[in-house]
């Protein structure tokens, strides 16, 4: 038995790629929005590799049958920015062109705006979900009476307040190391009150063809669960809903199908398929993206986590806030490094083991979670 478990122990397996294809891959929407319009490039990455690189130096423009031309210039590594402010108009087409700085030339197929539906309705709900879990649910409802939408995409901006379980208005300096004197002196910034701001990363799609009509009604478009932390004060989200074509609700489909695989080792595994964006000097080479001219519509609602659960304290904390005493020279590389936060003054009886208690900065700090600055949007 002890030689049978000897050898059935699992070996840590370090998963590498063998055969690699560099593809470039092309995140391009233009909206109706008068805005400058914004493109990124990049190429496919290496398992074993954390991201992917921007695609630089390449030539980016979009071109319309009304004979305009609008350039695209590189703002930051592998993101492309309009030189002008450009909204797409109806009936109008519009064909994307990249040339790379190794020479590769990319083209889409003409597209045109899709008819302009606006968010009838953005709200949030108490509800379970699925995974029976009790939270709030971010709903819209859209209705389009002639039935020409029917395909939709929705992304959303998220805004939360932070406030540091552990502030004190007071921080811990270092007044001299020889002989060792620490001083408590007035914070001179705001680190109790922050804000975050964080952009959605799933797809999210919606698709009314198969309905009596072009309507949706309580679509779930976030879900946080009520002991989600980011909704432990005030909470703020900015929905947009874009309308698009049929073949763009199937590339984006497809993508979510491959990407929420959960294993990489399953029976179905990813293959290739193809967007709107060909490689003109190479018709076999591979290209991932699509380019979509979409209309968009956006709404933002705002909540405090005691408008829906008044009898719930609010939700805990999610890092660790363990309070310790340090001795004073330990005290003295915390406070240089600035990985804690004076907390509060010690009693008497515990002054044996250090003159003050300290968390973890990110338990006192807020700034570490995000900005200490209100957006311009917000509104308590």
């Amino acid at each position: 038995m002890l030689t049978l478990f000897s050898q059935s122990c699992v070996e840590p397996f370090e998963a590498a790629t063998e055969d690699f294809e560099s593809v470039l891959v092309i995140d391009a929407l233009i909206t109706n929005e008068l805005k400058y319009q914004q493109i990124n490039l990049s190429r496919t990455f290496r398992f074993e590799e954390e991201e992917a690189g921007g695609e630089v130096g390449a030539t980016v423009r979009v071109l319309d049958d009304m004979q305009n031309e609008y350039v695209f210039v590189e703002n930051n590594p592998g993101q492309y920015v309009s030189e002008v402010m450009f909204a797409a108009q109806p009936n109008v087409s519009y064909q994307l062109s990249i040339t790379t700085r190794e020479g590769g030339v990319y083209e889409s197929t003409p597209v045109v705006l899709s008819k302009n539906t606006p968010i009838d309705d953005l709200y949030a709900s108490v509800e379970t979900n699925d995974q029976e879990v009790e939270g709030v649910a971010i709903l819209v409802d859209t209705f389009d009476p002639e039935g020409e939408s029917q395909y939709y995409r929705f992304d959303y901006e998220e805004t939360y307040k932070i406030v540091a379980p552990f502030w004190n208005p007071q921080e811990l300096t270092i007044q001299q190391e020889v002989p060792l004197f620490f001083r408590l002196v007035p914070k001179m910034q705001e680190e109790q009150v922050c804000f975050n701001t964080v952009n959605s990363v799933n797809i999210i799609l919606a698709n009314t063809s198969g309905f009596i009509e072009d309507r949706l009604s309580r679509f779930v478009v976030r879900f946080l669960a009520r002991d989600d932390y980011i909704i432990s004060h005030r909470y703020s989200i900015l929905v947009k809903q874009y309308v698009i074509s049929r073949e763009a609700h199937t590339f984006y489909e497809t993508l979510n199908e491959f990407s929420g695989l959960e294993s990489i080792f399953s029976e179905n595994q990813p293959g290739f398929f193809n967007g709107n964006i060909s490689a003109s000097n190479n018709p076999r080479e591979k290209v991932i993206g699509f380019f979509d001219v979409s209309p968009v519509d956006s709404r933002r609602i705002f909540f405090d986590h005691d408008e829906f659960f008044p009898e719930d304290l609010i939700p805990a904390w999610p890092f660790d806030c363990q309070i310790t005493t340090p001795i004073p020279i330990e005290l003295l590389n915390l406070v240089k490094f600035e990985i804690v936060e004076f907390w509060a003054h010690h009693e008497p009886e515990d002054a044996s083991q250090g003159d003050y208690k300290v968390v973890p900065r990110i338990c006192g700090d807020c700034t570490v979670l995000g900005t200490n600055v209100a957006p311009d949007f917000w509104i308590e």
